[in-house]
């Protein structure tokens, strides 16, 4: 199963890519993405976690295994000229567990904002407004010589 990722969802994005070939090429619209990716995950990783922090203790999956395996690594992954950065939870680690939590069983309901955490409109609309602090942060600094 694949897990979630997230990609530029930032207004102007075309607009922005050309500015950063512009200034810097190829090396530079890569590191504005890079930099927009993972300001993203940074925002998003600290609401799957205070999500989690709603799991009933002593419940069968408040364990801290899922909670543990919130995926951590800021690693951006490029295809081609695509970029994305993986978020949530590790499969491998959580396997069904994460699922279960994220929209819930027949006996039981989902865990209240994780998935909001990850999907929510709020969400999205804040990871769009990063980005683009993130891309307007990348451009200043190159045009300024960093």
């Amino acid at each position: 199963m694949a897990r979630n990722r997230i990609g530029l969802q930032v207004e102007g994005f075309e607009d922005y890519m050309a500015k950063l070939d512009e200034l810097g090429g190829a090396d530079a619209m890569k590191r504005g993405v890079n930099e927009a990716l993972r300001d993203s995950k940074k925002y998003v990783n600290p609401l799957i976690t205070q999500a989690m922090a709603k799991l009933p203790a002593g419940g069968r999956y408040s364990t801290g295994n899922t909670k543990e395996s919130i995926d951590e690594s800021m690693t951006v992954d490029w295809e081609g000229m695509t970029a994305s950065i993986k978020v949530g939870f590790d499969f491998k680690k959580s396997g069904m567990t994460s699922i279960f939590l994220m929209y819930g069983t027949p006996k039981m309901s989902p865990v209240n904002g994780l998935k909001a955490a990850i999907y929510g409109a709020k969400t999205k609309k804040q990871i769009a407004v990063i980005q683009a602090e993130a891309l307007d942060r990348v451009i200043k600094e190159i045009m300024e010589g960093d």
